[in-house]
């Protein structure tokens, strides 16, 4: 796999992997703007809502229907999601077709109809996916989280905004909010598979070098204190009880990001992984019991859920906190330090089969990391963690008075009382 970087005169970032034998091709325009980038109250969502709104129509593709006619011609497909920090848009096609496909994100980008009736519209449309996310309580569980480990900060607050912000932010609002993020030195082109990097160079500068740049505004730190409510419940008429305990992470640039990973993988990753074994396993508390971390420019989040019978769900919190003590307490065994490390870098490895994953974490490292890490150096890092570097990170990132708690179910406060009392005693013995 080839990379090649060229950036123009107007800061736009040009990035590609070239794979051998590969016949498609995706090609990926990420925006440097998510949801932490907003403020809540006045703006919140509207990341997410331009996400949408681009693919609405643009100069030479003047509606949704007239952009995915284009695509679904030539048999690809197109899609695009918002996140804390980038909005993604991108397009898969036979490479053949390559051009169409950069020809058309170009142009969602540069020339964006913006109609208002489209606009209002799709405020619908935006309505109805929270909803979507307001009924499955497995995914919403993720939106209580981060108002607890990064309270009174964009970076708690819920991505897709609120129904009164969506339902009232102006077109001229939108736009402007647009013009001021979707600038060159603020975008970045990405493609892999069957690319020639000279000729991509070539076509984009043809359509956006004369795109001006602009000073772009940082995002809000996250402050160092922890938020002082514990828990966050939310009444459901649910058939499970549905929880997440979490607690604060570690940065993308952080040395101890790769033992963080490495903590998660051994707690929930695989139907091996101890959360697994326990609570699913020898206790049938759960269907769904997992791990993971999410790591930012300037931090990172824990996070272990599960799905839960109504009436264990307290013996199930317990099963779930008895794990994070455990590694945090005691070494763990050499065989097991490998199997998560070998879970993590075959992920990465195997993700390298599909150029639509390699654009995008060319893309996303280019603009948060201002580099294109080489995987062997990834998997490097992930390789040298150590049974010691697990206890200590573990130690830290799941300390008990940094955990914090999230519950929805028919009557969630019991769980979430015997979790606050549960560190109140953790406190006392300490």
């Amino acid at each position: 796999m080839k990379i090649k970087e060229t950036k123009l005169e107007n800061g736009l970032r040009i990035v590609t992997a070239q794979l051998a034998d590969a016949r498609s091709l995706t090609v990926n325009i990420v925006v440097g703007t998510g949801s932490r980038f907003e403020d809540y109250s006045k703006n919140g969502g509207v990341s997410h809502f331009l996400e949408h709104l681009l693919f609405k129509g643009s100069k030479k593709y003047p509606s949704a229907q007239a952009i995915a006619e284009a695509v679904d011609a030539v048999g690809g497909y197109n899609n695009a999601y918002t996140s804390e920090d980038v909005t993604s848009f991108y397009i898969k096609v036979p490479a053949r077709h390559g051009r169409l496909a950069v020809d058309i994100l170009c142009d969602m980008v540069k020339n964006p109809v913006m109609d208002g009736a489209e606009i209002d519209r799709e405020r619908g449309v935006i309505i109805e996916e929270m909803n979507v996310f307001r009924d499955d309580p497995s995914r919403f569980i993720a939106t209580l989280v981060p108002q607890l480990i990064f309270p009174d900060n964009p970076l708690g607050r819920d991505i897709i905004g609120t129904e009164k912000v969506i339902n009232t932010i102006s077109r001229d609002d939108i736009v402007a909010y647009l013009h001021e993020r979707y600038r060159p030195n603020n975008l970045v082109v990405a493609a892999a598979g069957a690319v020639d990097h000279d000729e991509l160079v070539k076509q984009v500068s043809e359509v956006l070098a004369g795109l001006q740049p602009g000073e772009q505004p940082a995002f809000e730190p996250v402050s160092l204190e922890e938020a002082g409510d514990l828990a966050v419940t939310h009444e459901k008429a649910t058939a499970q009880a549905h929880f997440m305990v979490a607690a604060r992470g570690y940065s993308y640039d952080d040395a101890d990001e790769p033992a963080a990973r490495v903590v998660a993988a051994i707690l929930g990753r695989g139907s091996s992984s101890r959360l697994f074994l326990n609570v699913r396993e020898r206790q049938g508390l759960a269907y769904t019991v997992y791990s993971e971390v999410n790591s930012y420019v300037d931090t990172g989040l824990f996070e272990a859920y599960a799905g839960v019978n109504l009436d264990k769900t307290v013996q199930a919190l317990d099963s779930v906190l008895h794990e994070l003590e455990l590694i945090r307490q005691e070494p763990v065994a050499e065989v097991e330090l490998r199997k998560a490390q070998q879970q993590l870098t075959a992920g990465l490895e195997m993700s390298l089969e599909n150029n639509a994953s390699i654009a995008d974490r060319i893309a996303l490292q280019l603009v948060l990391q201002g580099r294109v890490e080489p995987i062997d150096e990834t998997i490097a890092k992930i390789e040298a963690v150590t049974v010691a570097d697990v206890r200590r990170v573990a130690g830290e990132m799941l300390a008990p008075e940094r955990l914090r708690f999230a519950i929805i179910a028919p009557e969630p406060d019991k769980t979430a009382e015997h979790f606050k009392n549960k560190l109140a005693v953790t406190a006392k013995e300490k």
